[in-house]
C-alpha cells in the first residue's frame, strides 16, 4: 500500500511537468483554471488505450498480456484515472485508421507511426507533445529531432524497431560455404555475394526435402508485410515512390527500379533459388523454422531473447534449442555506392505512442502522462529483456553483447519509411503486391509497373 501511495504522489507531481507542460502551448485552460481545480479537472477519466503486437515472445507473453498488466497497474495507482485496454492485431489497421479519420480515436495508440500523425492532423485530433528534457536527453543522438513532423512532435518513443537479416548457419555449413558469410563485426555484404550464397544454399537433401536460398511472396495476408522486400530495394538503389520538386513520382518505373524488379524476377526464372512466389506452401518464416530456408529480412532482437534460445557472447551465434537451429544476424546486402539501410525503421515508425484528442480537453493531460509513464525507465528496463528500448539508460549496466551489437550496427541505419509516402502507405504497398504478382507470371518489369505508376499518379497525396 505504501508503494502505491508513493507512486500516486509521484505521478501527481509529474503531471505538473509532463502532460501539463506538453500541453501548455496548444490547449486552452480548463474552466476555473485561474482559481482552484475545476470540476472537469477533478472528474474521473477513462483513457482508451489500443496497442498493436509488440513482438514479445508469444509463448510466454501473448499479445496484450503485459499491456493489460500495465493498464491495471496504472489504474490502481493513479487516482481518478482508469486505463481501458484493447489489444488490436495487424488486421485492425483499417479499424484504427477509420477511428482517427472519423474523429473518434482512442486516447492513445501504441505502435503508431507518422501515418497516424498525418491522419490526426487531417481529422483535427492531433496532440502536440514536448517530451520532458530528461527524456529527450535519454534518447539516441538525433532521435527526438527525427520524431518531429513539420517541426513538431506528436509521439512518445517506446522502443526501437531494428528488424534485421538472419541466416541459418546449419544450412550454410551443410552447403560448405561458411567462407561466404558476411564478416564480423559489421557483417556487411553486396548483392553479388548474397546471390552466390543463395545459389550455394539452394539444393535438395538426400531425403528429398528442398532447401531454398530465399523466399519472396506475391500474396501476403497483409500488404505491409512487403517491407523486407522494400528494404532490399532501397539497398539496391531504388524505391517505390519519391517526393521530387513537390510532386510524387513513380520510382519503380525508372532505370534502377526496373533493374531491381528484373533481379527479383531472375531469382526464380533464371537462378532458381526461390520457390514460386505465386504458389508458396507456407510463409517465409515457416520455411525457415522447417529448416528449408537460408534466411531473410524480418527478425528482431526479440528472436534472440526468448526462452529456449542461447546466444554465444563472443560470436553472437544464436542457438534455438527448441527448434534445433543455429542462426546469426547480418546486414542486408547493399550495392556499391548506395546508402545502406537496415530496416523499415527510424524514429517515426510504429514504435511509439501517439496521443489523440479524444473526449474532453481534461483527458489529454492524463493521456500524455500515461504514455510517458509507459516509457519510464522502469518499464524500459523490462522491455530490454526482449526488445530494443528507446531510452539509452535502459541498457546501462546491462551486459548483453547482442544489445550492444544492435545499438552499434543496426540502430544507426534505420530508414524512415513512413515519411516517404505522404500518408498513402497502404495504397502503395497494395499496388506493390500487384507488381510482384505480375513479375512472377512472368510479365516484363516495364509492363508490370504500369498500373502501379498510374495509381500513384492519381492518388491525392499529403505533402
Amino acid at each position: 500500500m505504501q508503494r502505491a501511495l508513493s507512486r500516486r504522489g509521484f505521478l501527481k507531481a509529474a503531471a505538473m511537468t509532463s502532460g501539463a507542460a506538453a500541453l501548455a502551448a496548444c490547449v486552452a485552460p480548463a474552466p476555473g483554471a485561474d482559481g482552484g481545480e475545476s470540476e472537469a479537472a477533478m472528474a474521473p477519466v477513462e483513457i482508451q488505450w489500443w496497442s498493436f503486437p509488440l513482438g514479445l515472445p508469444g509463448d510466454i507473453l501473448p499479445h496484450g498480456t503485459w499491456e493489460q498488466e500495465k493498464a491495471d497497474e496504472y489504474s490502481d495507482m493513479t487516482e481518478g484515472v482508469t486505463i481501458s485496454y484493447q489489444a488490436v492485431g495487424w488486421d485492425s489497421i483499417v479499424k484504427v485508421q477509420t477511428s482517427i479519420a472519423s474523429g473518434n480515436p482512442p486516447h492513445t495508440v501504441l505502435r503508431a507511426s507518422v501515418d497516424g500523425i498525418i491522419q490526426a492532423l487531417q481529422s483535427d485530433v492531433a496532440v502536440e507533445i514536448e517530451l520532458p528534457q530528461e527524456f529527450q536527453d535519454d534518447l539516441p543522438a538525433g532521435w527526438y529531432e527525427g520524431m518531429h513532423f513539420r517541426g513538431k512532435n506528436y509521439m512518445v518513443p517506446f522502443y526501437t524497431l531494428a528488424n534485421g537479416m538472419a541466416l541459418n548457419l546449419d544450412i550454410v555449413a551443410e552447403a560448405g560455404v561458411d567462407h561466404l558469410l558476411p564478416q564480423a563485426p559489421e557483417r556487411t555484404w553486396n548483392f553479388d555475394d548474397y546471390l552466390t550464397m543463395m545459389q550455394a544454399c539452394t539444393f535438395e537433401r538426400d531425403d528429398g526435402s528442398q532447401v531454398w536460398g530465399a523466399v519472396f511472396s506475391a500474396a501476403e495476408t497483409n500488404p505491409f508485410f512487403y517491407w523486407p522486400d522494400q528494404v532490399l530495394s532501397w539497398n539496391w538503389g531504388t524505391d517505390t515512390v519519391e517526393l521530387r520538386d513537390g510532386e510524387w513520382v513513380c520510382k519503380l518505373a525508372e532505370e534502377e527500379g526496373i533493374a531491381w524488379l528484373q533481379w527479383l524476377q531472375d531469382l526464380y526464372f533464371v537462378h532458381g533459388v526461390i520457390p514460386n512466389p505465386n504458389g508458396l506452401s507456407a510463409s517465409r518464416w515457416d520455411y525457415f523454422f522447417q529448416k528449408s530456408l537460408l534466411g531473410g529480412i524480418g527478425p528482431s532482437i526479440g528472436w534472440s531473447q526468448r526462452p529456449g534460445v542461447e546466444v554465444d557472447p563472443d560470436t553472437l551465434v544464436v542457438t534455438d534449442t527448441e527448434r534445433d537451429i543455429r542462426w546469426i544476424f547480418v546486414q542486408p546486402p547493399t550495392n556499391p555506392g548506395v546508402p545502406h539501410s537496415l530496416y523499415w525503421g527510424g524514429p517515426m515508425l510504429d514504435v511509439n505512442s501517439i496521443v489523440y484528442r479524444a473526449g474532453g480537453a481534461n483527458e489529454i493531460g492524463p493521456s500524455i502522462d500515461f504514455a510517458l509513464w509507459l516509457s519510464n525507465r522502469e518499464n524500459q528496463k523490462w522491455i530490454a529483456q526482449y526488445l530494443l528500448p528507446a531510452r539509452v539508460s535502459a541498457v546501462e549496466g546491462v551486459t548483453n553483447p547482442m544489445l550492444e551489437w544492435h545499438y552499434e550496427h543496426y540502430i544507426p541505419f534505420g530508414r524512415q519509411r513512413a515519411s516517404a509516402h505522404g500518408g498513402r502507405a497502404r495504397e502503395t504497398v497494395e499496388q506493390l503486391e500487384l507488381v510482384h504478382q505480375k513479375i512472377f507470371l512472368p510479365v516484363p518489369p516495364e509492363e508490370a509497373v504500369q498500373d502501379f505508376c498510374t495509381t500513384i499518379a492519381n492518388l491525392e497525396w499529403y505533402v
